[in-house]
């Protein structure tokens, strides 16, 4: 769902790897954790994760399993600036930034790692 037009992994900026994914049990829980960063604006990153996150839910449910907690982190980079002095010239450039990084977590009960591990390679890749 996010893309890899729009994704990447957290270790490189600009690698365009798949995001970085792992899940294990505990207990009788499946746990899927997850890091992935959004190329948009805070505002637009906020109501895609949301859409995410609701697209995990709904996948785990349909392959029989029971949703215990997902959960998100949300965090945005700002507005930056390179400055550049040469003898006595000084050369501002200004970036706007964009990006959103998420961190988080899925705990489900009833599906195996395999399927959850696919669910969330599907919706945030």
């Amino acid at each position: 769902m996010i893309g890899h037009e729009n994704c990447s992994c957290t270790c490189s900026e600009h690698d365009h790897k798949p995001s970085k994914i792992s899940v294990t049990t505990h207990d009788m829980s499946i746990v899927g954790s997850y890091r992935f960063k959004i190329d948009s604006s805070y505002i637009e990153g906020e109501k895609l994760l949301e859409i995410v996150l609701k697209k995990i839910a709904s996948d785990v449910k349909s392959s029989g399993g029971i949703v215990g907690h997902i959960k998100a982190h949300l965090s945005s980079s700002g507005n930056g600036c390179l400055i550049s002095i040469t003898d006595e010239e000084t050369d501002k450039r200004y970036t706007d930034l964009e990006n959103c990084f998420v961190e988080g977590v899925a705990i489900v009960f009833g599906i195996t790692t395999k399927e959850l591990e696919d669910i969330l390679i599907k919706n945030i890749d």
